[in-house]
Formats: C-alpha cells, sequence, structure tokens
C-alpha cells in the first residue's frame, strides 16, 4: 500500500506507517514525501498510490475534480513560523525583520502550499508593516525549493538567513540547528490537510485502514506530537 503524503507529514507518517505494520502483520505501507503540487502532477500522470494526504484543500479538490479521489476528510491543521540559523547570524529578531536589507531567504517553489501560505500571511502583514513589506520580504528570496523539508534544510545548514516552514517542521532535531521566530497570531495562517483514499487504489481496504489510523485518537495523538493540531 502507497501512501503519497505532503513532506511536512515525514516525520509522523513515518511513525505512523511503524504503527499499522505491527497491527496488521504481513501488511507494507511505502511513503512517498514531496511537495503536495509534485505529488498531485504524479497521481495525474497515472502514479500508482492508494492514499493521498495534501497540505491544502486547493490541490485535493484538483484531485477531486480531476477523478482522483472523493470525499476527502480533514485529518490534521498546521501553522506557519519563522526558522533562523542557530546563532541568528542576521540578527532577525521579529517576523518584521524579515524585509531589512541584505537578508538571504529561502522559500519552497510558489506552487507549494507552504509558500502559497506565507505569501498570504505576508500580504495580513502590509496593513501592520507598510504596503510593500510582502515585496520587500520576497525580494530577499535567493532561492526557490522543492518542498518544505528543502527549505528548512537549507537554513539549518546555514546556507540562509530564514525561511518560513510550518511549525510541525521545527522537529527535534532541527532544533539543534535552528531557531524559531514566532509569526503574530493575527498574522499567521492556519493550514488545513486533507486524506483520501485514491479511486485507483490497489489495496483499497489497507488504505483505509491507514486513513482510519490517521484519523484515530492514537493518529492524532502522533500528529499532534510532531506539532500539528488536531482536526477537530
Amino acid at each position: 500500500m502507497t501512501v503519497y503524503a505532503a513532506s511536512s507529514l515525514t516525520d509522523a507518517f513515518g511513525e505512523l506507517k511503524t504503527t499499522l505494520e505491527e497491527e496488521h502483520p504481513g501488511t507494507e505501507v511505502q511513503l512517498n514525501f514531496a511537495g503536495s503540487s509534485t505529488l498531485l502532477t504524479q497521481l495525474v500522470q497515472g502514479a500508482p498510490a492508494d492514499v493521498f494526504a495534501s497540505a491544502d484543500e486547493a490541490k485535493m479538490d484538483d484531485a477531486v475534480s480531476d477523478g482522483l479521489a472523493e470525499a476527502p476528510q480533514t485529518f490534521a491543521r498546521n501553522r506557519l513560523t519563522v526558522i533562523i540559523p542557530a546563532g541568528n547570524p542576521a540578527g532577525i529578531a521579529i517576523y518584521q525583520d524579515l524585509a531589512n536589507p541584505g537578508n538571504t531567504l529561502v522559500l519552497a517553489r510558489d506552487e507549494v502550499p507552504v509558500a502559497q501560505y506565507a505569501k498570504e500571511s505576508l500580504t495580513k502583514a502590509n496593513a501592520e508593516y507598510g504596503s510593500n513589506f510582502s515585496e520587500r520580504v520576497l525580494s530577499n528570496v535567493v532561492s526557490r525549493e522543492a518542498d518544505v523539508k528543502a527549505a528548512a534544510n537549507r537554513v539549518a545548514v546555514g546556507d540562509a538567513d530564514a525561511t518560513i516552514v510550518y511549525t510541525s517542521d521545527a522537529t527535534l532535531d532541527l532544533r539543534e540547528r535552528v531557531e524559531t521566530i514566532d509569526i503574530p497570531e493575527e498574522l499567521n495562517v492556519v493550514a488545513t490537510y486533507p486524506i483520501t483514499v485514491l479511486e485507483e487504489a490497489r489495496s483499497p481496504e489497507v488504505a483505509q485502514q491507514w486513513v482510519d489510523l490517521v484519523l484515530s485518537d492514537e493518529g492524532q495523538r502522533v500528529l499532534e506530537s510532531y506539532g500539528f493540531e488536531r482536526a477537530s
């Protein structure tokens, strides 16, 4: 059984894979992580998969309209945060500082959900920090990465001064190499994660078991432990 999932779910779904395989001996779960837009493109092109878990509703809506899935369910929510390298060499102290000249920022590619959420948050901040705040921040972006994990790793190794990621991406191992800067609540954005069994699932029963696990109290507890918010 193959799960296509947004890269921000890597750690949480890795733990749930072990849980499902232990509960159902003989079952093997294959996990394919990438940006939701990349996953959708692969599915549209006929890539074999049983479950799709997206980091935004828009990509899932596209999957439904393309006849790939029906009746997705929301299983988690997420928020944004800024991460900077440990030691903060650029001296970025608050969200507003992302617009300071000379900062080198990285973001995920435009079509990746986290980049769209980031743009939404930056646009909100125009009312707070000046009408061209978002423009000034985006002018500091020196690289666009394949997904949110790749953007986070660029900052963790010191290749950039900051990036905007999901709260769940500030994982324990990453926290040894980065620091976080909160985005003010009124400027933040809530990301909604839907999941579904695909119409062409080769193992629909196991696929449903996976969806049920993700939505269960145990699945929700695991997701919460990695920084996600419960769906309800």
